[in-house]
């Protein structure tokens, strides 16, 4: 089963949560530590679920992974050294300057923008998936 979990852009770092289990949050000053943090704080929820005698959601019944999902503007934030405005500008489709005043909170794309961006990233990873050196 995968899990979702949002992964936002704070005031003094960055924020983790598990809209299928409320109140399960995480916070750092990375992304790396926000998930860290993140799979800490689920197994400490469902352990207190368990002695509250409170039902588990069936999600956490069998093995699960977790499935990341940034908004746009974290996402653009945080990938910054790897994708530039130009690359994914080419890779999307979508207007250079566009996703410059996304990244900035400027702007906040339409759920059909989010997901052209998202669709243009998926297909790069499917060819770079097809690669072999």
């Amino acid at each position: 089963m995968k899990v979702k979990v949002v992964i936002e852009k704070t005031g003094t770092g960055f924020s983790a949560y598990v809209p299928q289990l409320a109140g399960c949050v995480s916070t750092g000053s990375s992304v790396e530590m926000a998930k860290k943090r993140i799979n800490e704080a689920i197994e400490a929820q469902l352990i207190g679920m368990k002695e509250d005698g409170l039902a588990i959601p069936d999600l956490f019944s069998a093995p699960y992974t977790l499935n990341f999902s940034f908004e746009l503007e974290t996402f653009l934030q945080y990938y910054h050294k790897i994708f530039t405005k130009r690359a994914l500008s080419r890779i999307t489709g979508v207007n250079e300057s566009l996703l410059s005043q996304y990244a900035s909170g400027l702007k906040h794309p339409r759920p059909a923008q989010s997901k052209k961006i998202e669709n243009g990233l998926h297909e790069l990873a499917r060819e770079l998936l097809q690669v072999t050196l």
